[in-house]
């Protein structure tokens, strides 16, 4: 049986310089994500439900598979972040996605640090809509490449 586990809060400081890095980040900017919850190896980013974001049904269409990848990736990637106080420079090697039912509604990305090595990392993310209902399970494998200068 495998234990839930407990996410240690994080500073102030490094909510509000993820924060801010999502804020002015391209992908943010082009889709909305808001962060929901995060702490140390943790972090739930939602992705409102829009028209503009699915795949173009005349009725209420769903959300692109690939929109919701990038959600799963960026996820990932501010769990990660977290871990090492956004100091370290990482790059997604792998992104495996099941998806499991269509999205038609605001969804949740649920990342998890699973594994943090000195070169590849791994998470595993949850994709739920406003329903509770899973929409997609994900596997996201990183590899470190350098400390961010001045850090």
């Amino acid at each position: 049986m495998q234990m839930k586990k407990e996410f240690e809060p994080i500073s102030d400081e490094l909510r509000e310089q993820l924060s801010e890095r999502l804020k002015h980040s391209n992908v943010n900017k082009l889709f909305g994500y808001a962060i929901e919850d995060i702490k140390k190896d943790y972090c739930n980013l939602s992705l409102a439900y829009s028209d503009v974001i699915t795949n173009g049904q005349k009725s209420r269409g769903t959300i692109h598979g690939g929109i919701v990848a990038a959600l799963v990736d960026t996820a990932a990637a501010f769990a990660l972040s977290t871990g090492f106080d956004g100091q370290m420079s990482f790059a997604t090697v792998d992104l495996h996605i099941n998806f499991l039912h269509r999205a038609q509604s605001k969804v949740y990305a649920h990342a998890k640090v699973i594994r943090k090595g000195s070169r590849l990392n791994v998470c595993d993310v949850d994709v739920l809509d406003e329903n509770g209902k899973h929409v997609a399970k994900a596997s996201v494998n990183f590899i470190l490449t350098k400390r961010i200068e001045g850090k």
